[in-house]
């Protein structure tokens, strides 16, 4: 029975190493630079939508990272409604990710628990029917 429990322990404290796929809520605000990004898009997205105050994060770094722990990153899921019907739809964000250490640069994928911080470019922006589920976005190319 012992060596069960430690097994059990010893299997939760390596997943809970790395990212986290639990996310987080934050203010949509907070995600307006990240929509700037492609102009257009963010246009097309805020003359034909009503966004919701929150957004959610789908990825939370976890305390593997020494400076990033706690810290969220995408894809992001923004609750909206289309302005003509009133339909509610997800807007989800999908991003690249790059980590980066204090100078800026950019760090290997073994070192990205070293970063200091996160640099996310908008890859995609999607519209799906209201979903509780993990979304799936496209492989960056």
């Amino acid at each position: 029975m012992k060596r069960s429990r430690i097994g059990l322990l010893f299997l939760l404290s390596t997943i809970a190493g790395g990212p986290c796929l639990a996310g987080g809520t934050l203010g949509t605000d907070e995600l307006k630079p990240l929509m700037q990004q492609q102009p257009d898009v963010y246009e097309a997205l805020s003359s034909s939508l009503r966004l919701a105050d929150s957004a959610f994060a789908e990825t939370r770094l976890g305390p593997r990272f020494k400076h990033l722990g706690g810290a969220r990153a995408g894809p992001y899921t923004i609750k909206a409604a289309l302005k003509q019907s009133r339909k509610e739809v997800d807007v989800v964000l999908c991003t690249k990710v790059r980590y980066l250490d204090r100078d800026g640069s950019e760090l290997p994928q073994g070192k990205a628990e070293e970063a200091a911080r996160i640099d996310e470019k908008l890859s995609a922006v999607m519209l799906r029917e209201p979903s509780s589920s993990r979304p799936e976005c496209p492989a960056a190319w």
